[in-house]
């Protein structure tokens, strides 16, 4: 599993740590070296004179300038230089135990030593730059494989690394696992012999999640999902993230717990709903109790006012019909309004109300007051649109039309009298422009015959209702 092996990594730190010259990092030891290499390689070459009596004089210095200017730096390296010049000059050129201008070959010796001194020293010190830094990068490897490992084998998420396995056309068909850390192990309850395994040996049908996986690679995009499994009931969020073209890094990460309070939440939310709606129709029912025994106009306003009661409950059962807690599908909700209407207000067959709407996902803000519009309008026009013993249609439709979402309510009946549409000011036309503006509609009433009311939405709404049921 680990980037490196640790235990050779740390040997090799060790051993460019003893060439380095651990030890002669001050001043001090550096300039002792010097003289101490210097001295050696003079004492040598004096002995060797002896046996070999036609050695060059500077013949065993390089292998010490190079020696003590890659263990102990360009310090070191030029002590010894200039001790080995001095000592060289003195001892082993001619005449010997002197400093006398030397002859064209002896001085022409010490003038290519004196020079390429210089080099050996840059180059000795130059190599010893480069092993210090290749120390130091060893250390952080070590050190950031360190951290790797213990990040991998004690983290609570669930890790895995695999390499995909392509046929011949290309197809991703498999997976061999590289690495599993323990804690995806004990999800999966599967053990250290795990690695080298291929996903086609595990029971079950792959070819849709290797697809997944495939498209992953060749989008170069992560992706999320959330998976139970069924042999610990814990809910997971798988994360995929492509690592190279053929590798993938899988993090699995335990929401279990949150999953439960998403149950918890959206069990309390059930409950509050149902409570709403239950109490919104004793409401409505106590209105149209109350209605009963009223006189005419009085029984009018208390069954508008039930029939309000009754379409905000509405928007409670479609809430607590869908799967969605802040939103509805309009249509649906739309189809359902007016048939509670029609079951309130219309007690025979002089009059139905027909609905025609596309489906659309509405925030609940938007969706409450256009059903409150739709409420007064339609109670409207079954009282007034045909009269005893008169027939007909009131149409409710909603829809696209070009960019925009329109809601309409129309009739064929006795239409608006001039007075109703010059009295803005009568409560339910109040209500109905009041709650047009809440939504930041466009409200437009057209001329007869019968009655056209028709309210177009904003952008943000039309945005919002983009999404398909």
């Amino acid at each position: 599993m680990p980037i490196l092996d640790t235990e050779h990594a740390r040997a090799e730190t060790g051993l460019l740590s003893l060439m380095g010259g651990a030890r002669l990092d001050r001043p001090s030891s550096q300039l002792a070296a010097g003289i101490v290499v210097a001295a050696g390689a003079t004492g040598l070459r004096w002995t060797l004179g002896f046996i070999v009596p036609g050695i060059l004089p500077f013949a065993l210095y390089f292998p010490g300038l190079i020696v003590i200017s890659f263990v102990g730096g360009w310090r070191a390296g030029a002590v010894t230089g200039v001790a080995a010049v001095v000592t060289g000059w003195y001892m082993f050129l001619q005449p010997v135990h002197g400093f006398a201008v030397p002859d064209l070959a002896a001085g022409l010796n010490l003038f290519l030593f004196v020079g390429m001194v210089s080099g050996v020293v840059a180059l000795g010190a130059y190599m010893r730059s480069v092993v210090r830094r290749l120390e130091h990068s060893r250390k952080a490897i070590v050190d950031q494989n360190l951290n790797y490992n213990i990040l991998f084998e004690t983290m609570s998420e669930g890790f895995v690394l695999c390499e995909t396995i392509r046929d011949e056309p290309g197809q991703l068909v498999d997976y061999a696992i590289l690495e599993i850390n323990p804690a995806l192990q004990l999800i999966l309850g599967l053990g250290p012999e795990a690695v080298g395994k291929r996903l086609s040996q595990t029971p079950g049908e792959w070819a849709a999640w290797l697809a997944l996986c495939d498209r992953v690679l060749r989008n170069k995009e992560p992706l999320k999902l959330e998976y139970c499994f069924e042999q610990n009931a814990h809910w997971y969020e798988i994360r995929i993230n492509p690592v190279t073209d053929d590798r993938l890094a899988l993090l699995y990460i335990d929401i279990t717990d949150q999953k439960r309070s998403e149950a918890y939440q959206a069990e309390l939310f059930s409950e509050l709903n149902h409570r709403i709606m239950n109490n919104l129709a004793l409401v409505a029912g106590f209105l149209n109790l109350q209605a009963r025994g009223a006189q005419s106009t009085l029984r009018d306003e208390l069954h508008k006012a039930a029939a309000r009661v009754q379409g905000i409950a509405e928007v409670h059962t479609a809430l607590y019909r869908g799967s969605r807690r802040n939103e509805v599908d309009f249509g649906a909700y739309l189809r359902d309004l007016c048939a509670s209407l029609a079951r309130t207000l219309v007690d025979d067959e002089r009059i139905a109300i027909v609905v025609d709407a596309e489906p659309a996902v509405l925030p609940i803000d938007i969706a409450v007051p256009l059903g409150m519009v739709v409420n007064e309008l339609v109670t409207n026009a079954v009282k007034y649109a045909y009269p005893r013993p008169g027939r007909g249609v009131i149409s409710v439709w909603f829809g696209r039309v070009g960019a925009a979402l329109v809601l309409r309510v129309t009739d064929n009946g006795a239409g608006l009298p001039d007075e109703s549409a010059a009295r803005p000011g009568s409560l339910g036309m109040s209500l109905v422009q009041s709650l047009v503006a809440q939504v930041q509609g466009d409200l437009v009433t057209h001329p007869g015959p019968g009655a056209r009311f028709e309210i177009s939405l904003p952008a943000p709404a039309v945005e919002a209702a983009s999404r398909g049921v």
